[in-house]
Parts: C-alpha cells; structure tokens; sequence
C-alpha cells in the first residue's frame, strides 16, 4: 500500500495534466463537454506520438463531441493527419454536416484528403464535402456550430493539420460562444469555396476587441502589420517576435522597422523560424536586436507567426496586443488567403503569450550554452 501511495505521489508531482498518455499509450478522451476557450498552446510532440500534442487533442475533442445536426467547417493548406480525417468521418456517420477546404497543392497527395473525399465526396454545394482548391489558401481555421455544451466556436492560429506541424511549437486562439465570430468566418469560408483561386479583397472586421484582416488585397505599402508595428512608440515599448518565415522585400522592410523602433529605444527581441532570409537576418542582428534561434538541436523548431507587444499608454498604464494568425512576414502572404489577428487578450493571456516566447528563448540560450 505504501508503495502504490509512493506512485501516486510522485505521478502528481511529474505536472502532467488529464490529458497525458493512458496506461496503454493512447491519449485519453476529455471529459469536458466545454471547449477550450482562449489561448492554446502546444509543444512539439515526438515522432509517432502526434496525436499526444495538446492542440490535436482538443481538436479532436471537439470534432468527436459534435452531434447530429451541427456544423463543422475547417480551412487549412495542408492537412496529413489522418486520425483526424477518421474523426470527422465518424462525425459526418453520426448525422453532423462536415465542410472542409484545404489547398490543393499542399495536400492534393497525402492520405487525409482521400478518406475524407471518399466518405464525404467533394461537391461544395452537398451538407458534407472536402474541396481541394487551387489558390495557395494558407489560414487555419476550425469553427463549430455546437460541440459538447459549447455553441458557436471558433479557433484560428499557426497550426496545421498535419504530423509535421504536430511536432512544433504552435499558438492557437479560441473563441467560445461568439455567434457573431462564426458568422465572420463563415462567410469567409462561403468566399473561398466561391471563388477561390481568385479571392477578392475584404475589409477588416472587429471581433469586439479582436480585429482581423483577410488576405489577399493587401500590398508592402498597405500592409497591415507594418501599420500596426509603425504605430507603436517606441520608447518603454517592449516588442517581441517569434516568426516561422520572414523573408523578401517585405520581411526586410519589416525587420527594418523593428530595427528603426529598438534604435528610438524599443526593447525589441525575436525568435526565428526555419524559414528566415539571409538580409532580413543581416538586418536584425546588425540593429542591437536580440536575435535567438528557433531551430533547436533536437529539430525542434517553431510554427508561429506571433508579436506580442506592449507600450506606455497616451493616459497611463500600459496598451498591450498580440498579432497571430496564419501571415507569415513574406511578401507571398501579401497575395494568398491568410488571416492576421490582431488580439487585445486580457492581462493573464497576455502574460501567457508572453511567458510562452521568454520559454522559447530561454531554450535557445541554453542550447547556445
């Protein structure tokens, strides 16, 4: 007995949550019927134990708890995780409308799409259907009607729907009974399955708080990002980045704007993703910026395409917001269907956000020993 109170005492003490491995190595079903709401994170999870990265399992919690009569919609660009394709397969057995819409030349191949397209078929105008769509669609996002005893969910981030993107580090914000965010992103949905692979411009739409931006209809000199960075003051500003791919014209003139904002004294640091051009990396650490690599020695490396960032307020106290979404910092972003997000999270989120960077360059210092 003494020792089974040992065991039980140290497993407490290991921080594993309810959704670590069960004693046969599978990951356990959640046992919430509400889903997630706000930030969610995931760390890379191993080669062959994708399913245990904490996002996929949310995902699949929803997709597994979505009844008969509901709706679930996804946008991705590429999609290889085929226990998930499975889920939504069993989703539409049991009666639930499953929409799903995915770029053609990221996925068109893979294993996923072709479950999905033999169970669900592929006519846009059916209740159920898999569209592969030329266009270079490249955001991320999954909406429900009703899962569990959640209704009108809606998540949007970096991750894909694939066994590579499970092995990174990735953020993801959910929204959670907010009909008026699904309405937005179904639309969106209906615009792309419409007219992709020419998509045509639309305007920014506020979330409440939130705001976002739909690409393509945006240029270097309209870009959003740098209207949203430019308007920082710099002084006491504190911005940090943590980017999947930053490259070309307008990944250098960004960089350059970060390094003009740490010159007028900006407390300005990055963490670069596999995908990271030689001028905009010239550019960064000839600025005083501190520059940490997001490629670890394990292979480890980081989907995001994040800046947290934070400033002295006109009336006291501190602005704080948080870009996210799919928009890595590249010209060719500019011109696909991406979402940025641009999210005013409250101050414990916001912490999170940015406790989950200081982690990402504490590892790098480590590793740089």
């Amino acid at each position: 007995m003494l020792l089974v109170l040992l065991a039980l005492l140290l497993a407490g003490c290991t921080g594993e949550s309810a959704t670590s491995p069960d004693a046969r190595g599978r990951p356990p079903e959640r046992t919430s019927t509400r889903a997630p709401a706000g930030l969610l994170l995931a760390r890379p999870a191993a080669e062959g134990r994708e399913a245990y990265n904490a996002t996929v399992q949310a995902l699949r919690g929803l997709v597994r708890r979505t009844p008969e009569g509901q709706r679930i919609r996804i946008v991705g660009n590429s999609f290889s995780f085929v226990p998930l394709a499975e889920d939504l397969v069993a989703a539409h057995e049991r009666g639930a409308d499953v929409q799903v819409l995915v770029d053609r030349q990221a996925s068109g191949e893979w294993q996923a799409p072709a479950v999905l397209r033999e169970a669900l078929g592929d006519d846009p105008r059916a209740d159920s259907f898999v569209q592969l769509a030329a266009g270079g669609v490249h955001q991320k996002v999954w909406s429900f009607t009703r899962t569990g005893s959640s209704h009108d969910v809606v998540l949007v981030g970096s991750m894909n729907l694939t066994y590579h993107s499970a092995g990174q580090y990735t953020d993801v914000w959910s929204w959670v009974g907010r009909p008026d965010v699904r309405r937005v992103f179904d639309r969106r949905f209906e615009v792309l399955s419409r007219t992709l692979p020419d998509v045509p411009a639309t305007a920014p739409v506020r979330l409440g708080r939130a705001r976002a931006w739909f690409y393509p209809g945006y240029t270097e000199a309209t870009d959003p990002v740098r209207g949203l960075l430019d308007g920082v003051p710099p002084e006491g500003a504190r911005i940090q980045v943590a980017m999947y791919a930053w490259l070309d014209e307008r990944g250098i003139g960004l960089a350059r704007l970060l390094a003009e904002k740490a010159a007028a004294g900006a407390d300005v640091e990055v963490v670069l993703g596999p995908s990271v051009g030689a001028l905009v990396r010239a550019v960064l650490e000839g600025s005083g910026i501190e520059v940490h690599e997001g490629v670890y020695d394990d292979g480890d490396d980081l989907h995001h395409k994040l800046a947290v960032v934070s400033h002295p307020a006109v009336v006291g106290g501190r602005e704080r917001f948080v870009l996210t979404g799919s928009d890595n910092w590249t010209t060719t972003s500019l011109g696909r269907p991406e979402v940025l997000l641009q999210l005013r999270p409250d101050r414990t989120a916001f912490d999170r956000y940015r406790r989950w960077i200081d982690a990402l360059v504490a590892r790098a210092e480590r590793e740089d020993g």
